[in-house]
């Protein structure tokens, strides 16, 4: 999918999911330090005209931010936004 973010275009490589809903795994300019080391957004199927809404506040933190015998997939290349991602959940929350 391409997105434009602070007058600048980028795209991110997606999975299609049954459902037609799409998957990606991101990081950004705020990964291993203001938020865990990569993220997981689940935009949905794409409209008729080709469109997709790319909302930052619900990406995820995947299930190996929270245990280690989780298998997670790293984003693949060209999945490293040059922007910093301060939306979505960021850091695990230690109880």
């Amino acid at each position: 999918i391409a997105f434009e973010a602070d007058g600048a275009e980028h795209t991110l490589q997606v999975a299609v999911e049954p459902d037609g809903s799409l998957w990606a795994v991101f990081a950004d300019a705020t990964s291993g330090s203001g938020s865990y080391r990569f993220r997981f957004l689940r935009p949905s199927a794409p409209a008729g005209d080709g469109g997709v809404t790319v909302d930052f506040n619900r990406a995820l933190l995947p299930p190996c931010a929270f245990a280690d015998h989780f298998i997670c997939p790293f984003p693949p290349p060209g999945n490293t936004l040059p922007l910093a991602v301060e939306a979505g959940e960021r850091n695990r929350v230690d109880a």
